[in-house]
């Protein structure tokens, strides 16, 4: 059923949520909205402007809302009093406690794997890394910012508990953010080497050296940020989600 919002635009009712327009599902939208802030082509502080946002997803203002919320939910986005939505924008105490969290959650997961990564979960590991030296060897930063992420979440796959997963995927994607305001000029922000490291010690099942080298690791990724850095870049969201 159609109704008017507060701005005497027409809505849809949630009876009709508009899929066989090509809105597509609250999920669908909140996936590529999460995707586009995770390879950081949504910059930090970029305004979501809802009416912009329905018309390019061809869905009501009052889903739009919702996946905001969702978003919001999950520390992506931020949702302002008469200002309304935006990328989260990291302050320096909010990136070092990102990496806290990072510390404890990660340290837990090689503790898991310690001496129990299979001849399957190594080969994908070590296709990972290999990856990751090529993205270095092409200079490709975002690439290797991307990888870099994946590598941690391999670990966190493979040692199987989900609920430690489903939390150190929300903290990468919004350290990506970290990264994109905070990363000092030609310093990539993740060592492939260190990611060998670690994974050494995994193999050779000394539990506490991969916590150490985990902890180091990261404390290494927080060192090579300029925290008193902020940059804020302008992007045409309509020709974004177009390639999405």
């Amino acid at each position: 059923m159609a109704r008017k919002d507060g701005t005497g635009d027409v809505e849809v009712g949630a009876d009709a949520q508009g899929d066989e327009h090509g809105g597509g599902t609250d999920d669908a939208i909140y996936a590529k909205i999460h995707a586009a802030i995770a390879a950081q082509d949504l910059p930090p502080g970029t305004r979501l402007r809802e009416d912009e946002m329905r018309q390019i997803f061809g869905v009501s203002r009052a889903r739009i809302r919702k996946v905001f919320a969702r978003l919001a939910y999950a520390g992506l986005v931020t949702i302002e009093p008469n200002k309304g939505a935006s990328v989260f924008q990291p302050t320096p105490k909010e990136a070092r406690e990102i990496f806290a969290a990072r510390r404890g959650i990660e340290g837990t997961i090689v503790r898991l794997l310690a001496g129990r990564i299979g001849k399957a979960e190594l080969a994908t590991l070590n296709r990972h890394i290999a990856l990751e030296v090529a993205a270095e060897a092409r200079r490709d930063w975002h690439e290797m910012v991307r990888l870099s992420g994946e590598f941690h979440l391999l670990l966190a796959e493979i040692a199987g508990n989900d609920i430690l997963l489903r939390f150190l995927r929300e903290l990468i994607t919004r350290e990506a953010l970290v990264i994109l305001v905070y990363e000092k000029p030609g310093q990539p922000s993740c060592s492939h080497h260190e990611h060998q490291m670690i994974l050494e010690a995994i193999l050779a099942g000394d539990a506490v050296r991969a916590t150490a080298l985990m902890e180091e690791h990261l404390g290494n990724v927080e060192e090579r940020l300029d925290l008193d850095r902020d940059t804020r870049k302008s992007v045409d969201l309509g020709r974004l989600f177009a390639g999405r």
